[in-house]
């Protein structure tokens, strides 16, 4: 029954990730040029591929109640917005006041994402599926992990891109 009253935003989550990462997609390679390293869009489309996938399977099995990779439904969910994702779209606000210029991801960061991710910890909250505790450290995995999630997949695109172009 209390799935019944999030299964919506669930099923939504991919949509925003999505358009989100869309952004991203149309603009890496510009922003790139002020990182450490490269990263093509053929890349950056491979890497987010591959998370978006990840992310979708995991809502498909929240949304029909069931665990995925070891955790419930609610807290997947949970961590998704309430860490990763918030800390993602809290993260591009950061760098694009402290590069003081457009950063990808920013325009949806701050009219989608962030507010997708602070609506479904209100209706988390609200229901009684959360506590402000959880909230808090889900956040602070979010910044730990979101990082070490974004570089593995982006080093997997890399490696996938060199063996098809080479072979």
């Amino acid at each position: 029954m209390e799935l019944l009253k999030i299964r919506w935003l669930i099923w939504l989550f991919p949509i925003v990730f999505f358009i989100h990462d869309l952004e991203e997609i149309l603009t890496v390679e510009y922003f790139s040029m002020v990182l450490p390293f490269k990263v093509t869009t053929v890349e950056f489309i491979l890497a987010f591929s591959i998370l978006w996938l990840i992310v979708f399977i995991g809502c498909m099995f929240a949304a029909t109640n069931k665990d995925f990779i070891g955790i419930g439904p609610i807290q997947y969910f949970s961590i998704l917005v309430a860490g990763i994702f918030l800390a993602n779209g809290i993260g591009h606000i950061l760098q694009s006041i402290f590069f003081q210029k457009y950063v990808p991801g920013v325009i949806t960061s701050i009219f989608i994402l962030v507010p997708f991710c602070l609506f479904s910890i209100k209706k988390l909250l609200l229901v009684n599926l959360i506590t402000c505790k959880q909230i808090l450290i889900y956040l602070a995995l979010g910044f730990i992990l979101q990082t070490p999630f974004a570089m593995g997949s982006i080093m997997f695109a890399k490696f996938i891109v060199k063996i098809v172009g080479n072979g």
